[in-house]
């Protein structure tokens, strides 16, 4: 019985210790956030802080939706054509994940792929958006930016 309540005590501290530990990264993060930055660097006015928000893109989110025209029963035949293709574009490395949107209204990738235009030109070969039944939204993505304050020398 002893054992079992320092057990579970034991395993309470640790997930205090954890939340505590996320909650501080957290934290830190919020406060290295671009807005932050940009509110501190404003006060300053150097160039230098700007450059600091540019993130370069690394990747590519496209966001599949099907059109208003994109019926089941349109749609479905065509599926099987559509997941070939775009499994040759994930052997290629253009696609690293995809996944489907929960309400199954369309499809998201994560692309390999740094263009918009190239990632735009690939999508609209797929069987889909040839039939114009998905468009895409594509989001440039990039490394978390706010991580570069923890590389200055004001912080070592």
């Amino acid at each position: 019985m002893i054992r079992t309540k320092i057990s579970d005590t034991t395993h309470h501290i640790t997930g205090s210790v954890r939340l505590a530990s996320i909650g501080a990264v957290a934290a830190a993060l919020v406060a290295m956030s671009p807005t932050a930055s940009f509110a501190q660097a404003s006060a300053r006015a150097e160039p230098a802080a700007a450059s600091a928000l540019v993130v370069p893109a690394t990747k590519l989110l496209a966001i599949g939706s099907f059109t208003a025209k994109a019926t089941p029963d349109v749609w479905q035949p065509i599926l099987p054509s559509e997941v070939r293709e775009t499994v040759r574009l994930y052997l290629a490395g253009k696609v690293d994940q995809w996944f489907v949107k929960q309400d199954q209204s369309g499809v998201v990738f994560i692309m390999n792929l740094t263009d918009p235009k190239q990632a735009h030109d690939l999508l609209d070969k797929l069987p889909l958006g040839q039939a114009g039944l998905m468009e895409f939204q594509l989001i440039p993505l990039g490394p978390l930016s706010p991580l570069r304050a923890l590389l200055s020398e004001s912080t070592r």
